[in-house]
C-alpha cells in the first residue's frame, strides 16, 4: 500500500537535503531533497514576488505542503518573547483559535494547530514562526497544507514541528545603512538614489517594470514610514484634487507633488515624470513614480527632499534607435 506523503515524511529518515537556504541564505531549512523552489501566482499586471520572500513546494497538486518564508521589516523589541507570542496569537487567531505557541530557542518562536479546518480551502495554515535574526530584524515562516492532507491534524502538526524544529538562522544582514542604491530599468537606464540609515530595499520585477520600496525599521507597531519607486510604461497615478501640490525637482527633471492624508498619521505624497521617449513603436515611454508614506508632515517633506536627490544614468544606446532620451 503506497504511504501518504505525510506519512513518508514523517517516517522516512533518508533522502533529506540540509540547508536548503531561504531568503538569500539568512534561513536554513533541512526538508526532502525533492522540495523546490515555486513562486507566488501573480495577475498579468502584478508585481513578481520580491527578493524578501521565498516559496518551497514539497509534493504536488492536492497533496502538496507550501514553506512560505518571509521578511518582515520589522525590528525585534527588546522583549522579543512577549512580542513574538503577541504577534502570533493576532495572526493566528484570524484562522482558527485552535493553535499552541510555543518557545523553540531564544531567537524562534512558533504557533502549531491543533485540529483540522471543518472545509479545506486548498492552503490551510497549520504552522507559523518567527524569527528573530542575528541583524535584530524579523522573520515569518508559514506552512499550509493542500486539501488530501489538511483533514489529517496529528500528521499536519507533527510536520510543522519537524520542519520548525530543524530551522537555522543563517547568514547575511538586511542593508540598513546610509548608503547610495542603483536601480537598472531593464538595462536601458539606471537610477541612483540616496538612502538615509535603516531604510532597507524590496524590489518587486513586473513583465515590464520595476517597482522598489524602502521601508524604514521599526518596532511592528511604528507608524507607516517608507517611500516606493515604480519603473515603467504603465504608472497607477492620479492627480487628486484634494491634494496640497508641492513643487521639486527629481531625476534632472521638473515635477509636482501631490501631498495629502488618506487615513489618521498618514502622510502621503505621489508624483510622477516622463523619463523616457517612445523607444519604438511598440513600446510605451519609461515613467517614475515616486510614493510616500509617512508618519508626519515633516517627515513627508524630508521624504520629498531627500527624493529629489535621485539621479538617472542615460540609457545605453540601443540598436537602430535614432531617439534620444
Amino acid at each position: 500500500m503506497k504511504k501518504s506523503l505525510l506519512t513518508f515524511l514523517l517516517t522516512t529518515s533518508a533522502a533529506f537535503a540540509d540547508d536548503l537556504p531561504a531568503l538569500n541564505n539568512r534561513l536554513m531549512l533541512d526538508v526532502p531533497e525533492e522540495a523546490q523552489y515555486g513562486q507566488r501566482t501573480t495577475a498579468l499586471m502584478e508585481a513578481n514576488p520580491a527578493d524578501t520572500e521565498t516559496l518551497i513546494w514539497i509534493g504536488e497538486g492536492a497533496d502538496r505542503i507550501a514553506i512560505y518564508a518571509q521578511e518582515l521589516d520589522v525590528s525585534a523589541d527588546a522583549d522579543f518573547d512577549t512580542q513574538a507570542q503577541k504577534i502570533l496569537k493576532n495572526r493566528s487567531n484570524k484562522v482558527s483559535p485552535d493553535f499552541d505557541i510555543k518557545k523553540l530557542n531564544d531567537n524562534i518562536w512558533y504557533a502549531v494547530r491543533t485540529t483540522a479546518p471543518t472545509v479545506p480551502n486548498g492552503a490551510d495554515l497549520y504552522g507559523e514562526s518567527l524569527i528573530r535574526h542575528t541583524d535584530n530584524t524579523l522573520i515569518r515562516v508559514s506552512m499550509l497544507f493542500a486539501p488530501n492532507l489538511a483533514p489529517n491534524a496529528q500528521q499536519c502538526r507533527e510536520y510543522v514541528e519537524k520542519i520548525f524544529t530543524g530551522m537555522r538562522i543563517g547568514q547575511g544582514v538586511r542593508e540598513a545603512s546610509a548608503r547610495t542604491d542603483k536601480i537598472n530599468f531593464f538595462n536601458e537606464m539606471e537610477l541612483q538614489v540616496e538612502v538615509p540609515e535603516h531604510y532597507v530595499r524590496t524590489v518587486n520585477p513586473g513583465c515590464d517594470f520595476i517597482y522598489t520600496t524602502y521601508t524604514r525599521l521599526a518596532a511592528a507597531d511604528a507608524p507607516t514610514d517608507y517611500f516606493g519607486i515604480y519603473l515603467g510604461g504603465h504608472p497607477s497615478f492620479e492627480k487628486r484634487e484634494d491634494a496640497k501640490k508641492t513643487k521639486s525637482t527629481t531625476a534632472g527633471k521638473k515635477v509636482t507633488w501631490y501631498c495629502y492624508e488618506p487615513e489618521p498619521e498618514v502622510y502621503a505624497a505621489e508624483c510622477c515624470v516622463r523619463l523616457t521617449s517612445k523607444l519604438n513603436f511598440d513600446e510605451p515611454p519609461v515613467f517614475m513614480h515616486l510614493i510616500i508614506k509617512a508618519p508626519s508632515d515633516e517627515a513627508r517633506s524630508d521624504q520629498i527632499e531627500q527624493l529629489s536627490k535621485i539621479k538617472r544614468k542615460k540609457a545605453p544606446a540601443r540598436a537602430n534607435n535614432s531617439q534620444k532620451n
